[in-house]
């Protein structure tokens, strides 16, 4: 999302957590979202195919799935080229993978935003804008420098397609009793179709650091009852295990990162990025981190080139290669910089993180808040006060 980030953090969070709500219900770094739920290659979002789509791929998903990655349901909105609005998409109920069921497709032909309209999370605060407008503005306002919006009509019926499926049960719907998943995942594609994800060219040095679009997020929900022998043999032998996987039988977990700005809360220990190097490190906990710099991000050929620097000749596959191999969100509530060099942050950069859960209490980095004195107690390198309890 490359235009009123923290407005868009909210959009993209109102549109996960609202259509949750409404029951229809690691890329982006927040943790759970995942390319592959979403039926989508890690490039599907490259900033240089925006005028495309790739087949199969959704902007927002919800599946139900067992430990063996069967799909017992699934539903989502087709990935969209730039500029036009979320109109069409999938769904499917069965018994198993091939098994009895239905499935269709949907679409509601109607494109009420024209191009060079407010983007679909825009259309979230038009009526702030417009009151906001008014306030600022002589009456009659001038049309030139207010928000105008002039919707498309519809002009053809919506479709709804229904298709039976014939098949035998062959009883592995049972294992939705001892693992299960729910996934609900959408990113800002959904966005009047933007594309914000690495090009993956050489040229730009991207090639090693395609995995999906950096804004997004994804609520999960997992059930692993029979996972409680392995979690007791852990605990047995590390009693600091507790403190990252503190339920056995279930974890659950909801994240989103708009513009560098995110946020994750998790029941157990999740892996939110991958970097080139060894190693891991808590996301919240900047202690030799290496930032790229803030005008680098996958916006657009010229972004990525912003990411290569005299330090830093391979760009952004070179800044991924020095981040840590496992970056995690512990159990608990934690607000951080994307660290993913695909990000475009909005600044103060790096935000100041914050953390409090079962492996402690963090808070501070970056230029916002002032770093502690060194040698002060409960600090890291970075000048953040930390206390772990030992995760």
């Amino acid at each position: 999302m490359r235009v009123n980030g923290r407005r868009g953090l909210l959009a993209l969070a109102t549109c996960i957590v609202v259509l949750a709500g409404a029951g229809v219900a690691a890329a982006v770094s927040s943790g759970g979202y995942s390319p592959l739920q979403q039926d989508c290659s890690p490039g599907a979002d490259a900033w240089n195919t925006a005028a495309s789509t790739e087949p199969g791929c959704h902007n927002y998903k919800l599946n139900v799935e067992d430990g063996s990655g069967h799909r017992y349901a699934e539903f989502g909105i087709d990935q969209l080229a730039q500029d036009l609005n979320a109109h069409a998409g999938s769904y499917e109920v069965n018994t198993n993978d091939g098994g009895a069921g239905v499935s269709g497709t949907y679409d509601t032909n109607y494109q009420p935003i024209p191009p060079g309209g407010p983007s679909e999370f825009g259309l979230l605060f038009y009526p702030l804008e417009v009151a906001q407008c008014a306030v600022t503005t002589t009456m009659p306002a001038d049309p030139a420098s207010c928000v105008t919006f002039a919707p498309n009509l519809p002009s053809t019926p919506p479709t709804v397609t229904v298709s039976p499926q014939a098949g035998s049960p062959d009883g592995s719907t049972t294992g939705l009793l001892t693992n299960a998943s729910i996934y609900l995942g959408a990113d800002d594609n959904l966005d009047t179709g933007e594309h914000d994800g690495a090009d993956g060219m050489t040229t730009t040095m991207t090639s090693n650091s395609q995995n999906g679009p950096s804004d997004g997020g994804a609520i999960v929900v997992n059930w692993h009852p029979t996972d409680v022998i392995t979690w007791l043999a852990d605990v047995m032998a590390n009693p600091l295990a507790l403190l990252t996987n503190p339920v056995p039988v279930a974890d659950a977990g909801f994240g989103m990162c708009a513009d560098g700005i995110c946020t994750s809360t998790q029941t157990r220990q999740r892996t939110v990025y991958n970097g080139g190097s060894s190693g891991s490190r808590d996301v919240y906990n900047y202690d030799g981190k290496k930032w790229d710099p803030s005008e680098c991000s996958s916006g657009s050929g010229k972004d990525e080139l912003a990411c290569v620097t005299p330090l830093q000749p391979n760009g952004m596959d070179g800044w991924r290669s020095l981040e840590a191999q496992n970056v995690y969100a512990e159990p608990g509530f934690q607000f951080y910089e994307d660290p993913d060099p695909q990000g475009s942050p909005i600044g103060p950069y790096p935000l100041p993180a914050v953390y409090a859960g079962t492996c402690g209490v963090a808070a501070g980095g970056g230029p916002m808040v002032p770093a502690a004195p060194a040698g002060t107690p409960v600090t890291n390198n970075s000048g953040q006060v930390l206390v772990s309890t030992g995760c």
